[in-house]
């Protein structure tokens, strides 16, 4: 099983959605939050920490887990988390990036189960 994991960050009740390139094969041009496949020997908290610094050049500090679960043979966390920095993309892996209210959010066309994270974060009135 592969691990997984990404980090929801959050501002002013606006997250922080990056498209995804046509680098990738799963859901190429689709938003979700930063994050990716763990490397070997990585914890979920090593990986989503790598993974957020490399595509969007933020230091990410997880906090708590929003959600898990599997997908496909993903092993995979949603951590949010405390954050700083500012943001730079790395622009083989992702198109575009921009802050999102709920309302936005919900009416993109959103990879993995980001639509259910979105869902979460506004129930838990984050968003």
């Amino acid at each position: 099983m592969v691990l997984a994991a990404s980090g929801i960050i959050i501002q002013n009740k606006k997250i922080l959605l990056l498209q995804r390139s046509n680098y990738t094969e799963n859901y190429p041009e689709y938003w979700g939050c930063p994050g990716g496949r763990a490397n070997k020997g990585e914890t979920a908290e090593q990986n989503v920490i790598r993974e957020v610094k490399e595509e969007c050049n933020l230091n990410f500090y997880p906090t708590s887990i929003l959600k898990k679960g599997i997908w496909q043979d993903r092993n995979y966390y949603r951590f949010l988390g405390n954050w700083s920095g500012k943001i730079k993309i790395q622009e083989l892996e992702v198109l575009d990036y921009n802050w999102f209210s709920y309302n936005e959010a919900i009416k993109l066309q959103l990879s993995f189960d980001y639509k259910e994270v979105i869902e979460l974060l506004y129930k838990k009135q984050l968003l």
